[in-house]
């Protein structure tokens, strides 16, 4: 794999150390937000207000009442019940892992332990939710999907279940129908955990992600993390479930001894999300998809999913030959450094018309 040193932040374009210049079609700021003007002015105002950071736990006997103002503020975006925010995205997610013992006696009740405890990891699923019990799997994850709905059935109706899966696919993108799910057993003990980093902000309605239609799902307890560093540009991560989970993991050691975002992050994040800023960026990147995505289907060279910004493929030539036009996707392997390496185009919020006629044009010509 080449590496392409750059000293400056893209945006549109992007600039090497080398002085070459390139179209930017990389990355995961689908909102844009990096340059986002409106955000770089509440985040000075929040710098002025907080400093640059907060050097302290969260349950201190201090306490800094952004952080839940921005985490209420959340909520209502999301339609969550409660949530908790954390340094980072995978930080969110191996949280609730260590703390999920907890988080499973609490459904107990006084009852005895339960018999046993499954745990049903999605193909490709992120290490953010990997636990001691994780094993990959290479089949489709519909046909995942079905069999762990099967081994649900028949399995002890005492037994706990804990079904760990991403919204949408990544780095290769794919997409997944969460109505499988409809068909589980009620009056079990299922808990869905779902790592929505590359959902919040851009799918769902209006893009607040994807915990308000699984929230439908009435035969699981829900639990979405998802980092905020993404779409919505926040260097964090979330966690998104009722209160009484929130409150067992707010209590854990590895939260109480971890640093927090800096207090001037989740400033912006509150007037980012009052003054509906990702609405209108989202908006954009709709109208950006919609462009670009019929040019795109027609050269049969991606994979993607309706109103996702994101086009995958497989193509060992097209990363170069995209370079060579003045375009930088990014082709790399992920999370392990032995998977097959993708190319991906990303869409942001920021691309101007010409830049995704340019695109386009490209593709074609490939």
């Amino acid at each position: 794999m080449s590496i392409y040193p750059a000293s400056h932040l893209p945006g549109r374009k992007v600039i090497l150390n080398n002085g070459q210049e390139y179209l930017w079609f990389s990355g995961t700021d689908y909102l844009g937000m990096g340059h986002h003007e409106g955000f770089l002015a509440f985040l000075r105002e929040g710098i002025s207000i907080y400093g640059t950071h907060f050097g302290s736990s969260r349950n201190n006997s201090l306490r800094l009442d952004i952080y839940e103002q921005a985490e209420l503020a959340l909520t209502q975006f999301s339609g969550a019940s409660a949530a908790l925010t954390t340094s980072s995205g995978i930080w969110a997610g191996q949280l609730l892992i260590k703390e999920l013992p907890a988080v499973i006696s609490g459904f107990s009740k006084g009852r005895n332990p339960f018999p046993k405890i499954h745990h049903h990891y999605a193909p490709r699923v992120h290490p953010a939710l990997w636990g001691p019990s994780f094993a990959s799997s290479q089949i489709s994850w519909a046909d995942w999907a079905k069999n762990t709905v099967s081994e649900i059935q028949e399995s002890n109706h005492d037994d706990f279940h804990v079904i760990l899966t991403d919204s949408v696919g990544s780095p290769f993108v794919e997409n997944f129908d969460f109505s499988l799910f409809n068909t589980l057993p009620f009056y079990r003990q299922i808990l869905l955990i779902v790592d929505d980093s590359h959902g919040l902000g851009i799918i769902g309605k209006s893009g607040n992600g994807i915990y308000s239609e699984l929230a439908a799902i009435q035969q699981v307890k829900l639990i979405v993390v998802s980092s905020l560093n993404k779409a919505m540009g926040i260097p964090g991560g979330v966690i998104f479930a009722d209160e009484d989970i929130i409150t067992t993991i707010r209590q854990s050691p590895f939260f109480s001894g971890a640093s927090p975002t800096a207090p001037a992050y989740m400033f912006a994040l509150d007037k980012l999300l009052e003054s509906n800023a990702y609405k209108a960026a989202y908006d954009q990147l709709q109208n950006n998809i919609g462009q670009v995505c019929d040019s795109l289907a027609e050269t049969n060279l991606f994979v993607s999913k309706k109103g996702y910004p994101v086009f995958c493929s497989l193509d060992v030539y097209l990363f170069d030959f995209l370079q060579d036009h003045g375009i930088m996707p990014s082709c790399f392997s992920y999370p392990k450094a032995t998977d097959p390496a993708v190319t991906r185009l990303v869409i942001s919020a920021i691309h101007q018309k010409e830049d995704l006629d340019r695109l386009a044009e490209v593709c074609l010509k490939f």
